[in-house]
């Protein structure tokens, strides 16, 4: 197992799309704290900093495409065969793939994090460095972080169920933002119809409820409850994922 999490970290390190993301990461944080220096009155340093530059908007649309192709490529080139040919189980095979993938998003947000705090201190030092403004940062991050890693494993179910690239990849651009306009409108529907509030979009809110503790009114359970069902919904697309990888031809 660990042979093969390594190979898969080796892979993914020296991939040449992913040597160029991380400099991308930088330019496009960058960018946006540069067009808020000199535009404030439009983009508030205050809001670019304490969102992190919004590095995790490309970092997201990354996690996205390499969770959704992360097996339908080595399918298309047969690197998936060989490799459980070579007395790797089905789901060590998976939860190699798995681990390296999250290992990578979380390397590139802590990445994000380590450019947004450059930028703060090289071109946001009038911003104030009272606590609030650092927990308002911290909860952000805490939040972002969250909803992101709950989206992976979703997006990781996405990824055992196509044979093709490309319909992998549409289907989870176009199925994150169908679940973040749903997820907006459900709000109304919880307070109709109560036990919708189980469902699993609402527990995405677990991050932003964290940072916005008032947000209880609207998704209907308190911070514990939201917690566990996270974890249980995260278990939960995760061994379907692993289910649908073991009952699917390589």
């Amino acid at each position: 197992m660990f042979t093969l999490l390594r190979q898969e970290s080796y892979q993914v390190v020296h991939h040449r799309s992913i040597q160029l993301f991380i400099p991308f990461i930088a330019i496009f944080q960058l960018a946006i704290a540069e067009y808020a220096h000199y535009q404030p009155q439009l983009l508030t340093p205050h809001d670019v900093f304490t969102n992190n530059d919004y590095g995790f908007i490309p970092i997201l649309f990354l996690a996205i495409i390499i969770g959704s192709t992360y097996l339908t490529n080595e399918r298309q080139n047969g690197t998936l065969r060989a490799l459980l040919y070579r007395n790797y189980s089905r789901t060590q095979v998976l939860v190699s793939k798995w681990l390296t993938i999250f290992g990578l998003i979380v390397g590139l947000y802590g990445f994000s994090t380590l450019v947004s705090l450059t930028l703060k201190f090289s071109l946001f030092k009038h911003l104030t460095n009272r606590g609030s403004i650092w927990l308002t940062w911290a909860l952000n991050m805490l939040s972002t972080g969250l909803t992101l890693l709950f989206l992976m494993s979703i997006v990781l179910l996405l990824g055992t169920l196509f044979t093709s690239s490309t319909p992998a990849i549409m289907t989870g651009i176009i199925g994150y933002f169908i679940v973040t306009i749903f997820n907006q409108l459900c709000f109304y529907l919880y307070a109709k119809v109560s036990w919708l509030k189980w469902n699993p979009l609402n527990m995405i809110n677990l991050g932003d409820q964290i940072q916005t503790p008032r947000l209880q009114q609207l998704t209907g359970l308190d911070l514990p409850t939201l917690a566990i069902g996270y974890i249980i919904y995260l278990l939960f697309f995760l061994a379907l994922a692993n289910y649908s990888f073991h009952t699917r031809n390589v």
